[in-house]
């Protein structure tokens, strides 16, 4: 049973040993005896589950409850139900939190394409805060992937260069920083007003082609408003600036305003920051701490506050 199941089942065990609880006056059980034994059987075997799994990572939270919850057997009064109760949100919530890294554990092993036995090993190495030997296995795995992709259709995967939006979720790179290597206009022009014309209303006004430590491909990032183009547009068409970025670094960040469903912009603001820094910065930054950005970035660090314009496109 994984953590969040768990959990589930600690709340309808819960709420079983509630209803079967219920006295009347004179402080005789009203609940049906199959209830009260389905109860007792269900707190039962969630206390020895929960137990089992917080064990090694949280043993301390574990051997509390399984000692007040003993306790509770035997002697109960109400700071005993009180602290029972207590602890026993605090034990859902451990359950609920490490189903959810479950979940992106299991993403991040079908992602990266690592064995059991390989994503076992990461994740050992990582406690130990040996990065090299993680990136060795990391490494390994995503040759591997390559090699049979490039075996079973003849294209080799370094050539193609996935798009957001289409072969990457939008969601997986919201607030991530990216290195801009070019501008693709994809037939947009600018006139003397500064008015945007798309080649298409169906396409985006053009695309940055970009790199980013928390991928293995560049990537084509999608300009998908008016602003985000125009901007991109007087950075590429001002020398000056076109020569810095080629010496230093332009970063890129997509972080709408309102986030909507799976990662697309709920607002009609501009998605994208950009900032220019000196060459490494973005290295720097995804290596800071074990690597602490992957999992919780920080872009304003980089790029400054988000600054949003509320034109429309």
């Amino acid at each position: 049973m994984k953590g969040k199941q768990l959990a589930i089942f600690g709340i309808v065990a819960w709420i079983l040993s509630v209803a079967s609880s219920a006295e009347d006056l004179a402080g005789n059980y009203t609940a049906p005896t199959a209830l009260i034994v389905v109860s007792a059987l269900a707190i039962l075997v969630f206390t020895i589950m929960a137990v089992i799994f917080l064990w090694k990572p949280q043993k301390i939270i574990a051997i509390l409850f399984l000692v007040l919850s003993l306790v509770s057997l035997v002697y109960v009064s109400a700071p005993v139900k009180i602290i029972t109760f207590l602890l026993f949100i605090w034990v859902i919530s451990l359950l609920w939190v490490m189903g959810k890294n479950e979940g992106f554990a299991k993403k991040l092993q079908k992602d990266t394409g690592l064995t059991d036995e390989e994503f076992s090993a990461v994740m050992k190495e990582k406690q130990k805060g040996n990065d090299k030997a993680v990136e060795e296995i990391l490494t390994s795995a995503q040759e591997r992937t390559k090699s049979r992709y490039k075996e079973a259709t003849g294209v080799d995967p370094k050539s193609i260069v996935p798009e957001i939006g289409k072969e990457i979720s939008w969601a997986d790179i919201v607030n991530h920083t990216f290195r801009v290597l070019d501008f693709d206009r994809n037939g947009t022009t600018v006139d003397e007003n500064n008015k945007v014309k798309a080649k298409s209303r169906f396409q985006p006004y053009g695309y940055l082609l970009a790199e980013s430590p928390i991928l293995n491909n560049r990537v084509r990032l999608p300009i998908i408003h008016r602003d985000d183009f125009l901007l991109a547009a007087s950075i590429f068409d001002e020398q000056k600036l076109a020569t810095m970025v080629k010496g230093e670094e332009l970063l890129v960040v997509y972080s709408p305003k309102h986030l909507g469903p799976k990662g697309l912009s709920g607002s009609p603001h501009h998605v994208l920051h950009y900032a220019v820094t000196l060459r490494g910065t973005l290295d720097a930054y995804y290596s800071k701490n074990n690597d602490m950005y992957m999992a919780r970035p920080e872009p304003q660090k980089l790029v400054g506050p988000f600054i949003y314009i509320s034109r429309r496109n």
